[in-house]
């Protein structure tokens, strides 16, 4: 698949990171990665005298919007966005079975599995730390709105937009994972179950940057429903909010960002029993 620049100037190089793909790697073998598809397209982009600084991580699984710093100083200054949690990141995925909440906050811990270091290094979400006991935790907050409900293949699923407050490893599929929803297609945390599907349904739709000089909001189109191989496998049962048009989007992102603030929204967190 191809790599397609969203938006180019002197400071980032933005694009839509297709599934299945690396961003980069050690190996020299390796060519299924961002890195090589930019410099197949522009060797100047991609040089040893200025490498590419990626101030974002997407899984290999996982596609969509993926900012890359051309230079240092730019890094840093999107890098200290992403730190601060001044930027804003929208993500689409479709999840296993039907959400019986129109929205929520999930906002348990994630830390290392023990039980997997030794082979696909999976994440795990602490909801009793009483009992469980992941390496390195650190706190994690995914605001999750219902957008759409159906069928896949004749299974129940949810479409829904997600925006993260953090940045933890595999942070939407764990919290996913971890209130009874596995992303669609998820052969990690559905315990290698779901291998059935061409992909996992989890795309990065929306970056927004705000910079002090000028704001960056780039976005991609909608990703599922365009794909024939997934528009003829689903049966759609009640939209909530749209999003399949760019306007329609924004306008459910401005939702979610309220719910992000909003002190009422169910909460999925661990609390102590009383003694």
């Amino acid at each position: 698949m191809a790599v397609k620049i969203l938006h180019n100037d002197d400071n980032f190089i933005i694009v839509n990171k297709p599934y299945d793909m690396y961003i980069n790697s050690d190996d020299v073998n390796e060519k299924n990665t961002v890195a090589c598809h930019i410099a197949r397209q522009d060797s100047h982009l991609s040089s040893s005298s200025q490498p590419l600084h990626f101030v974002q991580r997407l899984d290999y699984a996982t596609s969509g919007v993926l900012c890359i710093a051309k230079n240092k100083r730019a890094a840093a200054k999107a890098g200290s966005l992403l730190e601060k949690r001044f930027a804003k990141k929208y993500y689409l995925a479709v999840l296993r079975g039907h959400v019986k909440f129109p929205s929520c906050s999930i906002e348990y811990e994630i830390g290392d599995d023990p039980s997997t270091q030794d082979t696909n290094h999976k994440m795990l979400a602490v909801t009793d730390p009483a009992s469980q006991s992941a390496s390195r935790s650190r706190s994690a907050r995914t605001t999750l709105l219902v957008l759409e409900t159906g069928f896949y293949e004749g299974d129940p699923a949810t479409v829904v937009l997600m925006k993260p407050t953090t940045g933890r490893r595999h942070q939407l599929r764990v919290h996913c994972s971890t209130i009874g929803h596995t992303i669609l297609g998820d052969y990690t945390y559905s315990d290698g179950k779901d291998a059935s599907t061409d992909r996992m349904f989890l795309h990065a739709m929306r970056l927004v940057l705000p910079f002090q000089d000028e704001t960056l909001d780039i976005q991609t189109a909608e990703p599922f429903y365009s794909d024939d191989s997934f528009n003829n496998k689903w049966k759609t049962e009640t939209v909530f909010h749209g999003f399949r048009e760019s306007d329609e989007f924004i306008s459910t992102c401005a939702v979610i960002d309220l719910l992000s603030e909003d002190s009422d929204i169910l909460v999925f967190q661990y609390t102590s029993k009383p003694s």
